[in-house]
C-alpha cells in the first residue's frame, strides 16, 4: 500500500518511544548508531532516520551534528513519560476519536486565547502545507496533519495537552489511513481545516472551538464510527 513505509516509520518511533519509556535509554544517553539500532529493529536505516525525525518532533530525541542521536534530557519531557505509554494501549478508533473529541475543541479555544502572533503563523504555515499535500493527493499527508493539530496543542500552553500529543498523533494517523481511501473525507478536511484557520486568525475562540468539535464529528460520522 502507498502508505506502507510510512506506517512502518511511525511504528518503529513508537518502539523507540518504548524504549525509552521503560529505561532502556535514559535522558542523556546517546544512541547507536544507525546501522546497529536499524539491525536491531530489523527496518531500513531510511525508516529509521524517519522514525528518529519523528522522536525528535515529539521532542524526545535531539540530533548533535557530528557527535550522535541523543535521549533529551528535558525534565518536563521525562516527566511525562507514563502518559506516552498510553500510546501502546490497545485501543479502537472509537475510542481515539473520542479522545480527540473530549480535548481538541477545548485546545483550539485556548490556543485561539493565548497563542502568540508567531505561534499563529506556525499553525498557518503547517495548516498551507497540509491543504498541499492533500491537493496533491500525497498517501503520506498524516506528517503534516500532526504537525498541524500539534501546533494548535502547543498552542495552548498547557503541558497536559502537550503530553498528550503522541496520542492525538496515533488518532491522527489512523484517520489518514482510512482518508486515503476516501477521497471526500480529504476534501472535507480541506474544508473544515480552513474554517478552523479563519477563526483562529480573527482570535475568535468560540468559533475555533465550534469549528473543531465538527471537524471530529464530520471525520467519525465519514468513518461510520458511533457517535453515541
Amino acid at each position: 500500500m502507498p502508505y506502507g513505509n510510512n506506517a512502518l516509520s511511525v511504528r518503529i518511533a513508537d518502539q523507540l518511544t518504548d524504549m525509552i519509556a521503560n529505561h532502556r535509554f535514559l535522558p542523556g544517553d546517546k544512541l547507536p548508531n544507525e546501522i546497529e539500532l536499524a539491525d536491531e529493529l530489523q527496518v531500513s536505516r531510511t525508516t529509521l532516520r524517519e522514525a528518529l525525525r519523528i522522536l525528535t518532533t515529539r521532542g524526545l530525541v535531539e540530533v548533535r551534528r557530528g557527535v550522535g542521536t541523543f535521549v533529551t534530557q528535558s525534565k518536563r519531557i521525562h516527566a511525562d513519560y507514563d502518559v506516552l505509554k498510553i500510546q501502546n494501549t490497545n485501543v479502537t478508533a472509537k475510542e481515539l476519536y473520542e479522545m480527540r473529541l473530549m480535548f481538541e475543541p477545548q485546545a483550539a479555544y485556548y490556543a485561539c486565547l493565548r497563542a502568540s502572533d508567531e505561534e499563529l503563523e506556525t499553525i498557518f504555515r503547517f495548516g498551507e502545507l497540509d491543504e498541499a499535500m492533500i491537493l496533491r493527493s500525497d498517501p503520506q499527508w498524516d506528517e503534516s496533519e500532526q504537525q498541524f493539530h500539534n501546533s494548535i496543542a502547543s498552542a495552548t500552553h498547557n503541558q497536559f495537552i502537550t503530553a498528550l500529543l503522541p496520542i492525538f498523533n496515533r488518532a491522527i494517523h489512523q484517520g489518514v489511513i482510512l482518508a486515503n481511501e476516501s477521497p471526500e473525507v480529504s476534501q472535507m478536511t480541506l474544508h473544515d481545516h480552513r474554517v478552523l484557520m479563519d477563526y483562529l486568525r480573527d482570535r475568535n475562540p468560540e468559533g475555533a472551538k465550534t469549528a473543531m468539535y465538527l471537524h471530529i464529528i464530520n471525520t467519525m460520522r465519514a468513518f461510520h464510527i458511533p457517535l453515541d
